[in-house]
């Protein structure tokens, strides 16, 4: 259920992190004079600041001795992937377990700044007509938003938090994931603590004590705010009147309109005919929905009160994710490349893409290794392609120098070794 977090972690000697072998840190600095950025794009003042990664957290420590990191747990689950697929309390648990064990940083000492919680659910119609017929959040329009790390989805901004829906399946195809179904991401993303510190969540302990489970009805709540215009409305058993109705309702200006003339009686007054309409003469989509997020939040929280939240988080319990399980090596750079095709012998496109994606500190070795000077700046697609090609040719180059070392049919004096 938790997705993306901002953590402030208090009490630890950044000197930790800096010395950690599993992470590689880097700065900033000005192409032309090499000197560390103190200033950001607008020119306003930033605090020098150094980062690294690791399975899609990045690690940030200030000049000023604070620490930070962020990115998605859930994917840290998936060694930095994605996250489309389930993600259990247990699997929580064993995250954080992780992040102790790797980095010595304990969940009483991540105090949350963001937070995301929601649910990756199978809907009852197709996720973009669902998306699309999402008109408003309680009196906000939705709006469409796009980026290379969530992809294509639609979000309502509120003073102290988002609501946001997603095509996930959509989303990870485009990457080259093979996923068979409908995929629908409806999450609460906090971006201020207010409404979590009237709850006593402070810190990600706090929020594991607190209960994952009992998100539910918040998020039951927030879905059932979202004035959703239902495709499967028998609009031919309609009066012609509400047929001219609902055709005003399925417009999302409309609905702006009476809000922009403070006409917010008129608002509620449309909104429950809408409403009742909805009800009385189509499927019920949202509900059905309402029904669909209960459900999986149940069964991702199904063993909360078997398991000892407590006990879990002070054991050294290895992560277990969906990591490739087969070991075989690339023949030049000596790299697993078990997530690629069975027969593989050279790390190609598919498992480039996966380092990318999952470990960015052996890309970036890749990278310095492979890639010439030419595509430093390229985009990704065209750094694989050119490291690929390279990788190919330092193979081609040594099976030709071994060629011209040992001709076919010469003596070789280790061969006349061996067989002796």
């Amino acid at each position: 259920m938790i997705d993306f977090v901002k953590i402030l972690i208090k009490d630890l000697d950044p000197s930790e992190l800096e010395g950690n072998t599993l992470l590689d840190f880097e700065r900033k600095a000005s192409v032309t004079t090499g000197e560390i950025k103190t200033v950001n794009r607008y020119g306003y003042a930033i605090t020098p600041y150094k980062h690294a990664y690791y399975k899609g957290i990045e690690f940030v420590i200030y000049d000023t001795g604070t620490v930070f990191f962020k990115g998605s747990l859930h994917k840290y689950w998936n060694n930095g992937a994605h996250n489309y697929n389930n993600f259990d309390l247990k699997a929580v648990l064993l995250v954080l377990n992780d992040l102790n064990d790797k980095f010595n940083i304990t969940p009483q000492q991540c105090i949350l700044k963001c937070l995301e919680v929601g649910v990756n659910i199978t809907p009852p119609e197709p996720t973009n007509e669902i998306l699309n017929n999402c008109l408003l959040h309680k009196t906000k329009l939705f709006e469409y938003q796009k980026n290379s790390e969530e992809g294509k989805y639609k979000q309502v901004e509120h003073s102290q938090y988002i609501i946001k829906a997603y095509n996930k399946a959509l989303h990870y195809k485009s990457k080259g994931f093979e996923i068979d179904s409908e995929i629908m991401r409806f999450e609460i993303k906090y971006t201020r603590m207010e409404k979590l510190n009237k709850k006593g969540i402070f810190t990600l302990f706090d929020l594991i004590n607190y209960g994952l489970h009992n998100f539910k009805n918040e998020l039951i709540t927030e879905w059932e705010n979202v004035l959703f215009y239902d495709n499967t409305t028998q609009i031919d058993t309609l009066s012609t009147k509400l047929k001219y109705r609902m055709l005003e309702y399925s417009n999302p200006n409309y609905w702006s309109g009476l809000l922009s003339n403070n006409q917010t009686e008129n608002f509620k007054t449309h909104r429950k005919q809408f409403k009742e309409i909805t009800k009385t003469y189509s499927n019920n989509i949202q509900k059905n929905i309402t029904e669909v997020i209960s459900q999986k939040v149940d069964f991702l929280n199904f063993n909360t009160t078997q398991i000892d939240t407590l006990n879990i988080l002070s054991k050294k319990v290895e992560l277990v994710s969906s990591t490739p399980s087969e070991k075989s090596v690339c023949k030049v750079t000596g790299l697993d490349i078990s997530m690629q095709k069975e027969n593989s012998l050279l790390l190609s496109h598919t498992g480039l893409k996966y380092y990318y994606l999952t470990d960015k500190k052996t890309f970036e070795q890749i990278k310095r290794r492979y890639l010439s000077g030419k595509w430093v700046f390229s985009d990704y697609k065209m750094q694989i392609k050119e490291i690929a090609h390279n990788i190919r040719n330092t193979d081609s180059n040594q099976r030709i120098k071994q060629n011209r070392l040992y001709p076919s049919g010469q003596t070789n004096l280790l061969t006349t070794l061996l067989t002796n």
